[in-house]
């Protein structure tokens, strides 16, 4: 009768074991993604640096264009 009771206790046990081993990778998962996350969050204020930098070049290309417009190709060329 002992090995009867033995069985699920055992069973159980090994259970919450798996089950806390996959709960701990999941947990170092979820801290990995919350570090990755708050680098991502240090890059936002240089990433903003990096698009104002684009649109003044953009505005600068095309006032260069402007002032500078290419000669229309012939066909002779």
């Amino acid at each position: 009768m002992n090995l009867l009771w033995t069985v699920p206790v055992v069973a159980a046990a090994v259970t919450t074991a798996l089950v806390a081993l996959w709960a701990r990778a999941v947990e170092d998962a979820a801290i990995e993604l919350a570090r990755e996350l708050r680098r991502l969050s240090e890059l936002r204020p240089r990433l903003a640096d990096v698009r104002r930098a684009v649109d003044d070049t953009r505005v600068l290309a095309a006032d260069f264009r402007t002032r500078h417009p290419l000669a229309p190709v012939s066909d002779d060329e």
